[in-house]
Order: C-alpha cells, then sequence, then structure tokens
C-alpha cells in the first residue's frame, strides 16, 4: 500500500468517482465524457440536441444545420436558436440563445454547464424560430417542434 501511495503520486493523480452512494477511486485521466444526442429534421434544418457528462458536470448544446447541399443561388434561413437545459420535473440550468444565417453550414450553440446530482436526468432542449428577414432570405415557418433529450447521470 505505500508502495501505491508513494508511486500514485508521480504516476497519476487519483481522483474519486462517487457512483450514487459507491465510492470508485480512478485516476483522473481515466474520467470519460459520454455524448448523447437527439435529432430531428424541421423543415429544411437538421436539429441536434445534445449532453456531454463527465462526471456530474454536464454540458448542453445544440448543432443548427442545413439538411443538404444548397446550389446557387441558394438563400440563408435566418433563425434564432435557443438551447436550454432543466433537470427534468426540476430546476432550470439555463439557456442561451444565438441568430444564425444558415445556407451550407451547420453551427453548435452553447447551452448551460453545470455539475448535477448522481441519479438525475437532464433535459436538453434546442428551439428554433424565425430570424428576421435578411438579404436574399428569410426565415423557416414560425410553428416548429424542439428537439429534446434526457439524459441520466450516474457517476
Amino acid at each position: 500500500m505505500k508502495q501505491i501511495a508513494r508511486r500514485g503520486a508521480a504516476l497519476l493523480t487519483a481522483g474519486v468517482v462517487a457512483a450514487c452512494g459507491l465510492t470508485v477511486s480512478t485516476p483522473a485521466s481515466a474520467e470519460i465524457t459520454t455524448t448523447t444526442c437527439g435529432t430531428g429534421p424541421v423543415q429544411a434544418l437538421n436539429i441536434k440536441a445534445c449532453v456531454d457528462v463527465s462526471g456530474g458536470y454536464v454540458r448542453i448544446y445544440g448543432i443548427v444545420g442545413a439538411r443538404g447541399i444548397s446550389e446557387p443561388p441558394g438563400t440563408p434561413m435566418n433563425v434564432r436558436a435557443t438551447v436550454s437545459g432543466e433537470i427534468a420535473g426540476g430546476a432550470s440550468l439555463g439557456s442561451n440563445s444565438r441568430g444564425l444565417s444558415i445556407w451550407n453550414n451547420s453551427f453548435t450553440v452553447e447551452g448551460p454547464s453545470a455539475f448535477v446530482a448522481c441519479g438525475s436526468t437532464v433535459r436538453a432542449t434546442v428551439s428554433v424560430t424565425p430570424g428576421p428577414s435578411g438579404p436574399g432570405g428569410g426565415g423557416i415557418p414560425p410553428v416548429l417542434t424542439p428537439v429534446s433529450i434526457d439524459v441520466p447521470v450516474f457517476y
């Protein structure tokens, strides 16, 4: 045990991971990030609601992009994407909004990040609404279904 304790400081940084009451020692470098996304095509867009989980830390974000390749003289879609997070049946984790001009590209829109309790279920939601009409393009129809995903968090 003394040998391991002496070598531990030199070889790896020890972390303690609690699996909802079960404590397991692991190297800090062994902590794994798991990404889970829910996808849905909405009109001419591909929308993903994603949650990265690393221990008790969650990162919520959305990916909004074109469904295909538009040939010139295509017009961009000006939209507003809102990414929000919450504990299912509980508290809001916050939200973030960003205006996008989408043609043949995609954007990552950052949402909230937080530490959550083990056993929680995090819900990520991406909502897209029409943005103001711009040169050569406008928004998309105003009635859109948000894309959501529920992700259980265990560590």
